[in-house]
């Protein structure tokens, strides 16, 4: 069980959205931000077992309309550069010159993004399981990984029409997105099973569906749907070209790209590219890993890379 945070408070950012952000551990240690994925999952006290908030200070917080900031689900003046200017924004109010700045999934992709435009305030990147928002990595998991996956797949596209088989994400977002209360649930309990088939797939678990139709949809989770729709919809509002011009931009910073080699949601190929276009970072490949962070193999990568990243902010 955690420590809980020395400080906690809502942030205002504009566009009637409030944050909310915690700090944990050592309030005049090196400093980190933990960037969570979805978009729209909020972070998890866990994240916290990264660290050594004995000697570090951790800074967690929710991203628009995500977790305990307001409004929940929020749309609105919710988009990426807006989600990057918000990480800047939580680094000047709370005084800190620069930060080690963890991110996965998703969260990488806003870590990456943070980086390029601040590459000033960047002590050093840690990325797991890094998504590089492009059109081949939906193509993937919402069309080819029913190769892999094809029970969770059927779940996920039963009784629809040939066309909206075809068209996955646009399908589940025209749903969650403009449909009524009755089809936004539909669409948001068969994202989360599919979803729930992915991660048994890849931890060898057999493929049983977390819920099925008739399950009520807790407001939570139907928001996290509703905000990765209107993420992946528009693109991200960035690109894989975008982030590769980031990368291009981080000059000397020290970079650590942690990867499952059995990642089914965001492909190995990714850490690979990364890789390519960073010369400098360090590549921790965790053999049979999957995505999530509950992974041990992946976890005890984070922490490795986290102590050895924390251990050069402090000496530098």
């Amino acid at each position: 069980m955690p420590l809980p945070p020395f400080d906690q408070q809502h942030l205002p950012v504009g566009d009637g959205h409030t944050l909310h952000v915690a700090q944990y551990g050592l309030p005049d240690g090196p400093a980190a931000v933990v960037l969570h994925g979805g978009p729209g999952s909020g972070t998890q006290p866990s994240v916290l077992d990264w660290f050594d908030l004995t000697t570090q200070r951790v800074v967690l917080f929710d991203q628009r309309g995500a977790g305990a900031s307001r409004p929940q689900g929020g749309l609105t003046g919710n988009d990426t550069p807006k989600l990057v200017a918000d990480i800047e924004s939580i680094r000047e109010q709370l005084g800190i010159a620069r930060w080690l700045v963890v991110g996965g999934s998703w969260g990488a992709t806003l870590a990456l993004l943070y980086a390029g435009r601040h590459v000033e305030r960047v002590s050093a990147l840690v990325l797991r399981g890094s998504f590089l928002a492009s059109q081949r990595e939906l193509q993937w998991f919402f069309q080819s990984l029913r190769a892999l996956v094809p029970q969770g797949w059927m779940r996920l596209t039963s009784g629809w029409r040939d066309e909206q088989q075809a068209q996955v994400l646009q399908t589940l977002s025209d749903a969650l997105l403009r449909g009524d209360a009755a089809q936004a649930a539909d669409a948001a309990q068969r994202w989360n099973n599919y979803e729930n088939s992915v991660m048994n797939a890849m931890t060898g678990k057999l493929d049983i569906p977390a819920a099925d139709a008739s399950s009520e949809v807790p407001a939570r989770v139907l928001n996290k749907y509703r905000l990765q729709a209107h993420y992946l919809t528009n693109a991200c509002f960035t690109s894989e070209a975008e982030l590769m011009a980031c990368a291009a931009r981080l000059g000397t910073t020290p970079v650590t790209l942690v990867h499952g080699t059995h990642d089914l949601v965001c492909p190995p190929e990714n850490a690979v590219r990364l890789a390519r276009a960073i010369p400098q970072a360090r590549l921790i490949w965790v053999e049979n890993g999957g995505h999530t962070p509950a992974d041990a193999g992946i976890a005890a990568g984070l922490r490795q890379a986290i102590a050895a990243a924390m251990q050069s902010t402090a000496g530098a």
